[in-house]
């Protein structure tokens, strides 16, 4: 959770959502899109501690179940980040999806994505594992593609960036500085096209 202790001095109350998707939770229905903390009165969490305590918490009540699915949970992240803009325009949002399964939407999760160009939001994959990534690389669009929708909509910006910790763990770059690279330049490229000037 290296990448949690940077970004934590970004957010000034330190409260985040923490989602987990792929699990089957007591009821037996599989969710791709659940809180993974359990209080119906507050589902944010303090901290980094807090996500990982969440995290350890659902490991107990939630069994993990593919497929892997990530346009809810982009779906759910583009809300929040939607919603905001009513209220202000000084916030951004970083979306961290950690996995270790194969996409199995990526039409649904480039639909999300897509729609979330145009979002204050960033999304973060971390591919753990052996299994075949091929998908995230094309959700990650590093290749001067945009993404393109089921309807032919392009991707205003490329807001994602993946990295399988393979990578990581081959020596090639120190996982925060590969998971972070992309994101000044998309929060930039976003600040910029809603012509938002810095706060003097």
């Amino acid at each position: 959770m290296e990448v949690g202790e940077v970004l934590q001095f970004y957010d000034s109350d330190r409260r985040y959502s923490a989602w987990g998707f792929g699990g089957k939770t007591m009821d037996g229905s599989v969710s791709h899109c659940f809180n993974l903390n359990p209080s119906p009165y507050n589902r944010e969490v303090e901290g980094v501690e807090g996500i990982m305590a969440a995290y350890n918490s659902a490991l107990h009540t939630v069994a993990l179940s593919g497929p892997t699915l990530f346009g809810k949970v982009v779906h759910r992240a583009a809300e929040i980040a939607g919603q905001s803009l009513e209220q202000t325009k000084s916030k951004y949002y970083v979306l961290l999806i950690i996995t270790d399964g194969v996409l199995s939407d990526s039409q649904e999760s480039i639909d999300a994505l897509v729609r979330a160009s145009d979002l204050p939001l960033s999304v973060l994959i971390v591919g753990v594992g052996g299994a075949d990534f091929t998908q995230m690389e094309i959700l990650d669009a590093d290749k001067g593609h945009r993404l393109e929708s089921s309807t032919g909509r392009i991707a205003t910006r490329d807001i994602v960036q993946f990295v399988p910790m393979r990578d990581v763990q081959a020596g090639q770059k120190p996982m925060v500085e590969a998971l972070l690279e992309e994101l000044p330049g998309q929060f930039l490229s976003y600040m910029r096209s809603r012509d938002i000037k810095p706060l003097m």
